[in-house]
């Protein structure tokens, strides 16, 4: 009879705390981020691209201190606002007001490309692969008024098996712009 009760007993108590869920919430704020693509190339930006560049974006900015901004009309007035003028710590500080953002990080994508190419002739032992990326990465925040910039630019040809695509050469560049506004390690 004792182990019924027992049994009763642990059962009812973990019942009571699964219909029951504790409520969890955080004492700290989450500081909103905006991320932007700005395609000056005619449309090479695909959904692929955009999320590996997004993706590295969450990595220096995450939970829970940081909250990437969802809200295209946020990602849209950025990029309405800066994009006949040139980008600079001053006009990223606007917007960084007008849009209530801690952070943004930009990228303006001015070219892609990957084309193979085929020898011609010659002891040429090919394909070639033609690499085009180029790009300005910006990147600003608000807490200590911090500013970075860079540039990608790679026209190469290079063999077929050993080249980086342009999207993931941008990719890890945006990666050592934004680990180095954080101050954390670089990654390769």
């Amino acid at each position: 009879m004792k182990r019924l009760f027992i049994c009763l007993t642990l059962f009812l108590i973990s019942v009571f705390f699964i219909a029951n869920p504790q409520s969890v919430w955080a004492d700290f704020d989450e500081k909103p981020v905006a991320f932007v693509v700005m395609d000056k190339s005619d449309g090479l930006v695909d959904n692929s691209a955009y999320t590996a560049w997004r993706q590295v974006v969450k990595w220096a900015y995450h939970f829970p201190y940081y909250k990437l901004s969802e809200d295209g009309k946020v990602q849209d007035s950025i990029s309405n606002a800066l994009w006949n003028i040139k980008i600079t710590k001053e006009a990223l500080s606007e917007q960084a007001k007008q849009n209530s953002m801690d952070a943004i990080v930009i990228v303006v994508l001015y070219d892609m490309d990957e084309t193979i190419l085929s020898p011609v002739g010659g002891f040429n032992t090919g394909p070639y692969v033609n690499v085009v990326a180029i790009a300005d990465l910006y990147a600003f925040k608000k807490d200590g008024d911090k500013f970075l910039q860079s540039k990608v630019r790679e026209r190469a040809i290079k063999d077929l098996g050993n080249y980086d695509r342009p999207q993931e050469t941008i990719r890890w560049a945006l990666s050592k712009l934004v680990n180095t506004m954080e101050g954390r390690p670089i990654i390769n």
